[in-house]
């Protein structure tokens, strides 16, 4: 109590008393406004080691900018992420900034950073609206992806939420069935096998009890009947959950294991064996399926393993092979891009050439309008200026006088008198 009232007390002018958590990143924040970057980065540090959403964003935003650390990108990633996915939004948008623009060793995914800026947008942040707005027209198939993603992020959710809530199933049922073999090791109806059978399956028979060469009697046969049946009955209780939770191999040793455990019993209650041959048969089963189950779950370990490299590997070409499209469909963006540009230079260069010819044209037209305004002028001289006072001449154009008529000539050929015009 006294040192959070001193803690309050040395920040009392910017601070108020929250509870402890708070108080550290208030005071981590009051020291950083202070000026004293290298003390609230430490506290920022520490606070973000235990998981802290809002220091952890602190950190990566140190590590952006290299304030106090030297710039890394790839470590404000680390911590932007954790605090992202703790649902802090201005990390989510921050991170979202990260992917989007690929600085510093930090691989450029659109698709990330589209889904990072969705969840920050979701939480009323009008900066991650624009980004994804811009994110979304410079990558239109990106909707679909962000879609697909969501939906593979709520099957997932959903699987891990029912694979939980089998997990608490599967406890409960099985210590139902431990509580239920309790139950028929300490049966009074089972006294009559005390010292002769162990009827606990999770204990090692003893060097006595494999030296017992007596066999049941009807009394034994009769208890045995009853241990054989309820203990098929507590063990089935957690069946079915263990057939969900097992690999099938695995199953398959423990069904044969529980029908050669089933046949030994058989052959004590028949007479066939003796307690101390059941101990042993038993011992053996158990040597054997022991076993058995290592050989099978370190086969099931290399199958997995192989199939986990495989998976990476298939994984790793079909991420190559996006990579490998997104730079063709980044290049063919481009070559339209390019394309559209210099259309639109073409474009312009016909529109310009048209408004030169038609310049041009309005110019020869203007050219020719003057030289027949000139030829006018010199057809039609203007009238002499006269003087004030001076009635206007006016010139009369006389019609010209008609041609005379021709005269007719008269002349001899070859003896005749041919009349004709004479010019």
């Amino acid at each position: 109590m006294k040192k959070n009232l001193r803690l309050c007390l040395a920040v009392a002018i910017l601070l108020t008393c929250y509870p402890a958590a708070s108080q550290s990143i208030a005071e981590a924040t009051a020291i950083r406004q202070s000026g004293d970057l290298k003390t609230a980065f430490d506290m920022y540090e520490k606070l973000a080691h235990q998981g802290n959403a809002e220091a952890q964003f602190h950190l990566g935003f140190f590590y952006e900018t290299g304030q106090v650390v030297p710039q890394n990108y790839v470590h404000a990633e680390t911590w932007y992420k954790k605090s992202a996915l703790q649902g802090f939004v201005k990390a989510q948008s921050s991170l979202a900034w990260l992917y989007a623009n690929g600085l510093g060793g930090v691989k450029k995914d659109p698709l990330q950073a589209a889904i990072f800026y969705e969840k920050a947008s979701a939480q009323g942040d009008e900066v991650a609206d624009g980004s994804l707005y811009r994110l979304y027209k410079l990558y239109p198939e990106l909707r679909d992806a962000v879609k697909n993603a969501r939906e593979a992020e709520a099957n997932a959710s959903r699987q891990q939420a029912l694979a939980q809530q089998q997990q608490v199933e599967n406890e409960a049922l099985q210590k139902e069935s431990l509580a239920c073999l309790d139950t028929l090791y300490n049966d009074t109806r089972t006294k009559s096998l005390a010292g002769k059978l162990l009827m606990d399956t999770r204990k090692t028979s003893s060097l006595e009890l494999m030296a017992n060469n007596t066999k049941p009697n009807a009394k034994d046969k009769a208890a045995l009947s009853y241990v054989v049946a309820e203990w098929e009955r507590c063990i089935d209780i957690h069946a079915e959950p263990r057939k969900k939770t097992l690999r099938p191999e695995i199953e398959q040793l423990i069904s044969a294991y529980r029908l050669d455990l089933r046949n030994a019993f058989a052959d004590l209650y028949g007479g066939k064996y003796s307690y101390g041959e059941l101990a042993r048969s038993r011992a053996k089963l158990d040597l054997e399926f022991n076993h058995k189950l290592s050989n099978t779950v370190a086969s099931l370990q290399a199958k997995d393993m192989a199939d986990a490299r495989q998976a990476q590997e298939a994984e790793a070409q079909r991420r190559y092979a996006e990579a490998q499209n997104q730079q063709q469909r980044d290049a063919e963006k481009q070559r339209q891009q390019e394309a559209r540009r210099q259309l639109q230079i073409q474009e312009a260069q016909l529109q310009l050439a048209q408004q030169q010819a038609q310049q041009q044209a309005q110019l020869q037209q203007r050219n020719n309008f003057l030289q027949n305004l000139q030829l006018l002028q010199m057809l039609n001289p203007p009238a002499q200026p006269q003087a004030p006072g001076q009635a206007p001449q006016v010139i009369i154009q006389q019609t010209p006088a008609p041609p005379p008529p021709p005269r007719q000539c008269t002349s001899t050929r070859f003896g005749s008198t041919v009349t004709t015009n004479c010019f």
